[in-house]
């Protein structure tokens, strides 16, 4: 007898015999028990706490990683970016959206001007939540946009916020199309603009993702100094270019210490 015919639950199943329900009820298992972890947690206490033999939890949770459901850090597991994309095409509960839900709200209120919130997903960056400046020119950008890590704000600045070890491979393996003339598509240019983005604290998208529209952008932490994703301010450029940058980074200072409070960070 295989590992999946030992690993049934011992009492009775008062579900429709549906074909595949089986399977599909042990990947929900696996999922719903990372979900209520208090933290991240790891496949021998996912084992523990399931029921489910530990090689059998191991081949879900690799699956799950695979499709970005799961996410993996240092051998712990937690719900993956693509599950919190996916989820905001019909629910609004995401905790990192919510820990920035007040302070997304001051920071575009004072400045009047569009923001994002985003998350790595795949080599991209998903928006999961997106307020509108009161202004008449606005963004295209909806929830659920991804943009690329290289030409959008929010992307150089969780690039930046990456170790060496995981930078390395990743710039590797990265394509850098052009979505503008002023998109940075040779690999030692955009090194220079993570080290600037170092430097200076926060990222820039010049007209690189889309024509006229100019970014800020900074990581988000919260407890332990965890990047829990990033926030972006996006101006036309005639805007970008007589609002003094010290008035935005300020603003989104603000912000980023107001998610943190929420998040556990400060």
């Amino acid at each position: 007898m295989g590992s999946d015919d030992a690993d049934r639950s011992s009492g009775p199943d008062l579900r429709p015999g549906v074909p595949g329900t089986a399977a599909f009820g042990k990947f929900m298992r696996v999922l719903q028990a990372v979900a209520d972890a208090p933290e991240a947690v790891t496949v021998a206490r996912l084992a523990q706490g399931t029921g489910l033999p530990r090689p059998t939890v191991h081949r879900i949770a690799s699956a799950l990683v695979a499709e970005g459901l799961l996410a993996e850090e240092e051998g712990a597991l937690r719900l993956g970016p693509r599950l919190v994309s996916l989820a905001f095409r019909s629910w609004d509960g995401s905790l990192l959206r919510q820990a920035a839900r007040e302070p997304l709200l001051r920071l575009r209120d004072d400045l009047d001007e569009t923001v994002h919130l985003a998350v790595p997903d795949r080599g991209e960056m998903v928006y999961i939540d997106k307020l509108e400046s009161h202004r008449t020119v606005r963004m295209a950008s909806r929830i659920g946009t991804r943009v690329s890590l290289h030409t959008s704000a929010v992307g150089k600045a969780w690039l930046a916020t990456l170790p060496e070890p995981e930078l390395a491979p990743l710039l590797d393996r990265l394509a850098l199309p052009a979505h503008t003339p002023h998109s940075l598509t040779d690999p030692a240019a955009l090194r220079r603009e993570i080290a600037a983005t170092r430097e200076r604290g926060h990222s820039l998208d010049l007209q690189e993702n889309e024509l006229d529209i100019c970014c800020y952008g900074r990581a988000l932490q919260g407890a332990g100094g965890r990047v829990l994703g990033c926030i972006s301010v996006s101006l036309p450029r005639y805007r970008f270019e007589t609002l003094p940058a010290g008035t935005v980074l300020r603003a989104m200072e603000a912000c980023a210490e107001g998610v943190a409070r929420v998040a556990g960070g400060r």
